[in-house]
């Protein structure tokens, strides 16, 4: 799905095994992967408890065609994480609290 700028994104609620600070109903957060322009290219995957916790790992890109190909090699991860995880998993990945 592409967001109000016309960027892709796809969204997805994952089940959890912690508390992220609290977690959305069904102790799920919201995985978001976007591929998003603020002064140059992005790919952001996000995991984000309900209210201002969470976690992000951003790519930078130099072109649209360098961040759309990122986009789809982080599209692979997104889909792969499964359900049932905790926070430590998204750290081991890389991921940052925000």
């Amino acid at each position: 799905m592409k967001n109000k700028c016309g960027i892709q994104q796809k969204v997805r609620m994952l089940p959890v095994t912690d508390n992220w600070y609290p977690c959305y109903e069904g102790d799920t957060v919201r995985l978001r992967l976007s591929l998003n322009y603020y002064n140059g290219y992005y790919v952001r995957l996000s995991a984000w408890g309900a209210d201002d916790f969470g976690l992000d790992l951003d790519r930078d890109a130099d072109t649209e065609e360098e961040a759309l190909n990122m986009y789809k090699e982080m599209e692979n991860l997104f889909d792969s994480i499964p359900d049932g995880v905790d926070q430590d998993y998204f750290y081991n990945l890389g991921f940052k609290q925000f």
